[in-house]
C-alpha cells in the first residue's frame, strides 16, 4: 500500500508538470499569433494590423 508521502509527492509532480505544459501551450499560441501579426505587417508594410488586434483586445475587457 502506499503511504500518504508517496501520494503527495506524485501530486506535487503532476501539479508542476502540468504548470510546465500549461505555460509551454501558451507560449506556443502567442509566438503564432505574433509571427501572423508580423507577417501581415511585413506585407502591408505598415503596422496597422498590429493597431487593429491591439484594439480589438482592448474592446474585450
Amino acid at each position: 500500500m502506499v503511504d500518504i508521502v508517496s501520494y503527495t509527492l506524485i501530486s506535487i509532480t503532476c501539479f508542476c508538470f502540468g504548470l510546465i505544459v500549461s505555460f509551454q501551450v501558451a507560449h506556443i499560441h502567442y509566438c503564432r499569433k505574433l509571427t501572423t501579426l508580423v507577417r501581415r505587417s511585413i506585407s502591408t508594410k505598415t503596422i496597422a494590423p498590429v493597431l487593429a488586434e491591439y484594439e480589438m483586445l482592448k474592446t474585450k475587457k
